[in-house]
């Protein structure tokens, strides 16, 4: 049986874990971000840096992309 519309609960229990994805995607990244900069600063060499930087730029973009998902449900 498959259903076309959502209970408002529902609607609302979705819109809270998608703000707190939103959240803890981007202070992932920021976290991921700031390592990034402490890695170059210590070991500029190293190359390991370049997988964190795009590890970080990708959490805090699907953290971003999830903003417009949220102001449509709200």
């Amino acid at each position: 049986m498959k259903q076309d519309k959502q209970k408002p609960a529902d609607k609302d229990k979705v819109l809270h874990n998608m703000i707190k994805m939103r959240r803890w995607s981007i202070i992932g990244g920021l976290a991921v971000g700031a390592q990034v900069l402490l890695n170059i600063v210590t070991d500029p060499d190293s190359t390991i840096s370049v997988f964190q930087s795009l590890l970080a730029l990708g959490c805090m973009g699907y953290g971003l992309s999830l903003t417009p998902k949220i102001r449509k449900l709200s």
